[in-house]
């Protein structure tokens, strides 16, 4: 019975720790065998047993801090509400968002931006157009380009703000927020309501103050 949790201990714990030093270092400043001196008496042939890298670690790190799976558990009463849910429920996913942004060098290089774009309009850009199409027809959403205001939500949101976050100032990013905000106010799509507008930039603060 021990052995067979053996292996799913030993992967919890090198996420655990290098997790921790990912955030304490950075992701570039943290050497696999960083991570092997913080596990102890293990080996780097037991991390390479469980991972294949160490972006590999960052990236299982990432996927599994999701607070909630937001595409998975929808709330509103229409597809608009469910838009702005989903967006609330990522801005203050602080765990996920701290690990992020302790990583932004390695998630801004060239090769992760384009996984990241072909992750985005590949995977996200379907499931999101469901939840706008689903507002085209209930009325809450007034556009003929469902599609294009999909791209353009997910291109604004997780590309030109989610990679620039660790670079911005307060201000900077209340510009880019404002103008996104009026840019799909000026659509007829009001995305972003206030409430979530201040939560963006709840997120920003406690992301600047964790990286102090």
């Amino acid at each position: 019975m021990a052995r067979n949790k053996y292996p799913e201990e030993t992967r919890k714990k090198i996420l655990d720790v290098a997790e921790k030093l990912f955030l304490e270092k950075g992701y570039d400043g943290t050497s696999i065998q960083d991570i092997v001196d913080g596990l102890g008496n293990m080996t780097k042939g037991v991390i390479y047993h469980h991972f294949k890298s160490k972006f590999a670690i960052l990236e299982t790190i990432m996927d599994e801090a999701d607070e909630q799976p937001v595409l998975e558990q929808l709330r509103g009463r229409n597809g608009l509400e469910k838009l702005q849910n989903i967006l609330k429920d990522s801005f203050k996913s602080y765990r996920r968002q701290s690990i992020g942004y302790a990583v932004a060098v390695a998630l801004r290089s060239p090769r992760i931006l384009g996984e990241q774009y072909l992750q985005v309009f590949q995977e996200l850009v379907p499931e999101m157009k469901k939840i706008v199409d689903e507002g085209v027809m209930d009325g809450s959403i007034q556009t003929d380009y469902p599609e294009e205001i999909t791209e353009l939500l997910m291109l604004t949101i997780n590309l030109w703000i989610g990679f620039q976050l660790s670079l911005l100032s307060e201000e900077e990013l209340r510009r880019k927020i404002l103008f996104i905000q009026q840019m799909f106010n000026g659509l007829g799509v009001p995305l972003l309501t206030d409430e979530i507008v201040q939560d963006a930039f709840t997120l920003f603060t406690v992301l600047k103050k964790n990286s102090d």
